[in-house]
């Protein structure tokens, strides 16, 4: 049943999904002489483009005869077009690629294994923090390396002039009054927004599995065979986005508003147009380039009726690089995703997150250190990622994504009731599960 499902999804990819040329930006040194040429791929778009030329560039440097097609993917479509491009054999060489989604491409041999590259070069797992490394594993295999931190997803970050002006001395601790807040800051006439207190729907990852965790759920067993979200801890999470929704009028008047908003360097915490937003730790980089007059502060987000304190933020995958089957140039490759992800000297690994200032993966690298000076904020920062629980990643975590996003969808839109949208979505996805461990033991 799971291969049958596999087969038809990639017909489906193979039809409808590839990304048109002119939806990259490639950027390849003219300079560069070199017997190979690498395709990268990665998704580090805004101000992070020309730090990416600036590492592939230097990477270049270190390794004479190696070139690199250096192109940035829109975040649409990204593991569609990934697989649609192995199953024409004609993948990148290396690519950007997200830790909660590697249990199926490992299972289904879609990437191949370092462990090998590892021990040549003397790679010793203990370089990284051992939460970090854990997400590369799957059957006692190692299919990437990681880059930049897993944690620190789900950070409040708010306006502190927006809080002064409405009276609010102190940021929510809990669901109840986070609801609360976000009403008071919210501004508009019944039933058009003008500004958003808060949007439950916009945390980073999978709100669904964001909001959950910091209720004190775990969705999943910690064999990866059951899913655990039809319970009273899961119709608090859905009855918590469902009132936010109804604050901001509604999940149709909250879209509408939120496509209007922008994104990244002009998102609408920049502009104004949000009192709380809930990102991750890259926010400071963006901020920091786009944002020189915003007063803002940092907070863990609340838990809810199930929680406690010390259990907000989940941290749930984060990327890493890895070498996609049927890759032309996979020895020369491994050199790539080695310099992306465990060098520390020079314009290397440890480089590119200090210049976004954010926590890296690697126990040698301070990603808050820059140019010797660490950041008045890290501290902060970090104290909030001292909350993040970790959430788990199912073997069918794409396909459970999607579900787990159309339940909340359907009680959004009142199209079902939150216990019948629970019922549904737990046997849905447990479907998918029983399906695959019977296919891959």
């Amino acid at each position: 049943m799971f291969k049958r499902a596999t087969f038809l999804l990639l017909v489906t990819v193979l039809m409808l999904a590839v990304v048109p040329l002119s939806m990259t930006v490639s950027a390849q040194n003219p300079d560069c002489e070199g017997d190979v040429t690498l395709t990268y791929w990665h998704h580090w778009g805004g101000n992070r483009i020309p730090l990416m030329e600036e590492q592939v560039a230097a990477f270049e440097d270190a390794n004479p005869g190696i070139c690199v097609d250096n192109i940035f993917l829109p975040w649409d479509n990204r593991l569609q077009n990934l697989l649609a491009a192995i199953a024409a054999g004609n993948p990148p060489d290396v690519t950007m690629f997200g830790r909660h989604d590697l249990p199926f491409f490992a299972a289904t041999e879609s990437i191949i294994p370092l462990d090998d590259y590892m021990a040549a070069d003397g790679i010793d797992p203990a370089i990284f923090h051992p939460s970090e490394f854990a997400g590369t594993q799957f059957n006692g295999k190692t299919w990437l390396l990681p880059l930049p931190g897993g944690g620190a997803f789900a950070i409040a970050w708010y306006n502190t002039d927006h809080f002064a002006e409405a009276g609010i001395e102190e940021f929510p601790e809990t669901w109840d009054e986070m609801l609360e807040v976000a009403e008071t800051l919210r501004i508009g006439d019944g039933s058009f927004l003008e500004r958003v207190g808060f949007n439950a729907q916009s945390v980073t990852g999978f709100p669904f599995l964001a909001w959950l965790n910091a209720n004190g759920q775990t969705w999943i067993s910690d064999d990866s065979r059951t899913i655990t979200i039809n319970n009273e801890a899961g119709i608090q999470t859905l009855e918590f986005m469902q009132a936010m929704a109804e604050i901001n009028y509604g999940i149709e008047e909250l879209n509408a508003f939120w496509e209007m908003a922008g994104e990244f360097d002009q998102g609408p915490l920049i502009q104004g147009l949000v009192s709380i937003e809930s990102n991750g730790s890259w926010t400071l980089f963006q901020l920091e380039d786009h944002a020189e007059t915003l007063s803002y502060d940092v907070a863990p987000i609340p838990y809810g009726p199930s929680g406690s304190a010390d259990r907000r933020g989940g941290a749930h995958g984060g990327w890493g690089y890895m070498i996609p089957k049927n890759a032309a140039h996979p020895d020369e490759a491994w050199q790539l995703v080695k310099w992306l992800t465990t060098e520390i000297e020079g314009t290397g690994a440890c480089w590119f997150i200090q210049q976004q200032q954010r926590p890296s993966p690697l126990v040698d690298c301070n990603g808050y250190e820059k140019d010797g000076v660490e950041h008045p904020r890290a501290q902060s920062i970090l104290g909030v990622a001292a909350l993040d629980y970790l959430v788990p990643v199912a073997p069918v975590q794409p396909e459970a994504n999607q579900i787990l996003n159309r339940m909340v969808d359907d009680v959004l839109f009142g199209d079902k009731s939150v216990e019948d949208a629970l019922a549904d979505a737990e046997a849905e996805v447990q479907e998918l599960l029983d399906a695959f461990w019977e296919e891959y033991g």
